[in-house]
């Protein structure tokens, strides 16, 4: 029986995608540059690979936080744009905006009447802190864990190690996590020694190197798993 909830937050619990768009065209316009989906896909694909570089020890979030704006610039042929006050400016949108998956927050309410819920993150410490709060999702959890605080990264070994030790009573063999990143959420559950649940929505196939316990393909189909089966997605109605 899982009492212990680790939840992922970006692409799990909240729509990273709809918050990053957001932030990325407002930002563009307020420095007065032309947007468009083709140079958010390029910017998110610069950003992504800058955030497994993270995960693999490569680099710093001061690089990735430092640089990926540089190499975006870069990369789309535009110049004479103040980097820093674009960061920041980005950085400050993206905190203000929380759009919830699957209506999240209603499954999490209703999960934390019965267990125990975390969140373990490698966002900027601020910005989730702040998503987390507009969704309200922080009302149900029971602590929060990021890598900026912790001062290591998902999913090294370190970063859930302390984790763990902030954990009243916490039991390896009752926890499990639930998230959408392979190199991230469940290569840290491996790393951890706790079962791993993979939100998998478009059903990709399942790589032969980690141990996944579990698979979903909506964020519903986890309270069977914790012993939740009373939990239905009509209880949104």
């Amino acid at each position: 029986m899982y009492t212990t909830i680790l939840w992922d937050l970006d692409d799990t619990l909240l729509d990273f995608n709809a918050s990053e768009a957001y932030a990325f065209h407002t930002s563009m316009e307020h420095a007065g540059l032309p947007s468009n989906d083709a140079l958010l896909a390029l910017y998110s694909k610069i950003n992504l690979s800058f955030w497994k570089m993270l995960e693999r020890g490569e680099i710093t979030k001061e690089v990735l936080l430092g640089q990926r704006f540089t190499s975006f610039f870069e990369a789309a042929g535009i110049t004479g744009v103040d980097v820093p006050l674009f960061r920041d400016t980005y950085q400050r949108l993206l905190g203000s905006t929380a759009y919830d998956t699957e209506d999240s927050l209603t499954l999490c309410r209703l999960l934390h009447k019965t267990h125990r819920q975390y969140i373990v993150t490698n966002g900027v410490a601020s910005t989730q802190r702040n998503r987390l709060r507009l969704s309200h999702l922080d009302e149900v959890m029971d602590g929060l864990f990021i890598s900026e605080e912790l001062g290591c990264e998902k999913p090294s070994a370190r970063f859930f190690t302390r984790s763990f030790q902030q954990i009243p009573d916490f039991k390896k063999e009752e926890a499990v996590i639930v998230g959408d990143s392979l190199t991230s959420d469940m290569a840290g559950g491996n790393q951890a020694g706790i079962a791993c649940c993979w939100y998998n929505p478009k059903q990709y196939p399942a790589p032969d190197n980690l141990r996944i316990h579990h698979t979903i393909r909506t964020l519903w189909e986890l309270p069977p798993l914790v012993g939740r089966p009373d939990i239905l997605r009509s209880a949104t109605s």
